[in-house]
């Protein structure tokens, strides 16, 4: 399924990129967005896999497409880096696949070969660094991850329909017997340790963003994220009461959308 680019050159001519030979330092590549709003610098340690050129610009459309520009003028940097060495990988059991991290204005990323999961992980970090330019401060954790879980489904999806791809995503396993009550799902400041509870947080975050999002509409959940992003953020029910006027049977409607659905069994 994977489709490779035989002559990466002709693509950078093609989607206004400049490459740029770097000799030790590798490669960099630069693509605009947003009428010039938003500058990304690419830089690998050596050429930059054409898969990832093909990939960026979908997936920071996508976020774009949900959060919106920075409020001004701002330059991120997407570090590629090469895959650890086999007999690390191999010492670890693990293998490697896209993972990336974003600390302030810089991404780094091992991006894989795999189309998908790169567009969802690029689309995660992008919504990262997109809440933090445009609104100043990092929203609660819960809606933080939740809404950079959404942006990487939409860039996965985006990608999907490109490639003429499916994409799945299956729950977690395991998930009913790890997941947080609404009180404490929203109370958490820092990420589970556990690998099964991680998953059911995230699982859960998405889950409860979605459900505001589509009860709110995508301009009001637009205003809510700006509320709860402000120095002096209210408690997380207080505008959805006072504004939007949410009763105690809204507040337990979203309870039950972060637990999964059980099939209803058909008895004649």
């Amino acid at each position: 399924m994977n489709r490779s680019l035989r002559n990466p050159a002709i693509f950078l001519i093609l989607a206004g990129l400049a490459l740029v030979p770097g000799g030790a330092l590798g490669a960099t590549a630069r693509q605009d967005f947003a009428a010039g709003l938003v500058a990304c610098d690419v830089v690998a340690p050596r050429d930059i896999p054409a898969l990832a050129l093909e990939i960026l610009p979908l997936a920071m459309n996508a976020a774009l497409e949900r959060i919106g520009p920075p409020a001004e003028p701002a330059r991120l940097e997407l570090r590629l880096l090469d895959p650890p060495p086999f007999y690390k990988r191999f010492k670890a059991l693990v293998q490697v696949e896209a993972f990336g991290t974003q600390m302030g204005d810089e991404i780094t990323l091992y991006p894989g070969k795999d189309p998908l999961k790169l567009a969802f992980r690029l689309g995660h970090e992008f919504s990262h660094w997109l809440v933090y330019k445009r609104l100043g401060r990092r929203p609660p954790l819960w809606l933080d991850e939740g809404l950079a879980q959404m942006v990487a489904a939409a860039a996965a999806e985006k990608v999907a329909r490109t490639r003429k791809q499916d994409i799945e995503r299956p729950r977690p396993p395991k998930l009913e017997g790890h997941l947080f009550a609404l009180d404490e799902l929203i109370g958490l400041q820092t990420y589970p340790r556990s690998a099964a509870r991680s998953a059911a947080f995230y699982w859960q975050a998405e889950a409860l963003v979605r459900a505001l999002e589509g009860k709110l509409g995508a301009e009001e959940f637009a205003i809510y994220l700006g509320l709860l992003s402000a120095p002096d953020a209210p408690d997380w029910q207080a505008p959805l009461r006072e504004r939007w006027y949410f009763t105690d049977w809204d507040v337990n409607w979203l309870a039950e959308q972060i637990r999964p659905k059980t099939e209803k069994l058909n008895v004649q």
